[in-house]
């Protein structure tokens, strides 16, 4: 059936507005060719140094020596608190024991040198020996004391690159303090509140560990016992050790288990 005259002049414009649209598209596509190459070569080589480094990692993790391949790169391997950290062209990944029934003698034996290097480390780092209670409402680079018969609060916005403390008392981390690595040793119990985030947490405590609110941590914490309430949050890595405590969803072998090792993820 022929198309009537209404029909012609409906139909010609619309091919017509088709036409330049693909066009268009065709010339914006050979114009962007020359953005478009150098974003994927960038792509590729962040692709294969990535899969390099992960090969590196995984072959160490089999017990080849770091030159075994030559054409990958050299594998860096350190303590990273109870895990290990393993890297290779600065791609680094996070081991430990592969989930497995454990005795409570690897627990113990493994938590207890841990307890005590992680108080060693504290002590020799301490910048200051203070008495009684000290109370810390702005932060800066670096915060580390010891502090005898006395509790410690700390309650300010600022961010810090680096805490660590040996505490006679107990522990209140409130406010939106935003640490990079805080080390805690204390003989008393230990709060998050507020917007308190750290992006790795040592804590040993003879007390109880409580965080609130909108806390946000990652790390391990071995104490007495530990409870997470309302938004409080752990984030990967993360190992809760306690006499006392519920389930945590997330929690993560350390390396002192034995067991074979595993790459948990990427950090």
């Amino acid at each position: 059936m022929a198309l009537h005259s209404s029909s012609r002049g409906f139909v010609l414009p619309l091919v017509a507005i088709l036409l330049f649209s693909l066009t268009l598209l065709f010339t914006t596509l050979l114009k962007s060719a020359g953005w478009l190459n150098p974003a994927l070569g960038r792509y590729k080589a962040d692709f294969e140094n990535f899969y390099k480094a992960e090969s590196a990692v995984m072959l160490h993790m089999q017990g080849f020596p770091s030159d075994y391949y030559p054409e990958l790169p050299p594998v860096q391997s350190e303590l990273f608190g109870p895990w290990e950290k393993i890297c290779a062209a600065e791609i680094c990944f996070l081991a430990g024991a592969e989930p497995h029934s454990v005795s409570l003698w690897e627990w113990s034996y493994g938590a207890s040198d841990y307890r005590l290097d992680l108080e060693k480390r504290i002590q020799e780092s301490a910048k200051d020996s203070l008495y009684g209670n000290k109370r810390y409402f702005q932060g800066s680079l670096f915060m580390s004391a010891v502090v005898h018969q006395g509790d410690l609060e700390m309650d300010f916005s600022d961010s810090v690159r680096s805490a660590s403390f040996w505490v006679d008392g107990n522990v209140l981390v409130r406010g939106k303090a935003r640490f990079d690595t805080l080390r805690l040793y204390t003989l008393g119990d230990v709060v998050f509140q507020g917007e308190v985030s750290v992006g790795y947490l040592e804590l040993v405590s003879r007390g109880n560990f409580r965080a609130e609110d909108d806390a946000r941590f990652s790390g391990v914490a071995l104490v007495s016992s530990f409870q997470m309430e309302d938004r409080a949050k752990g984030l990967f890595p993360i190992v809760m050790v306690s006499a006392w405590g519920e389930i945590f969803d997330g929690s993560i072998l350390p390396a002192f288990v034995e067991g074979r090792r595993k790459i948990w993820g990427r950090l």
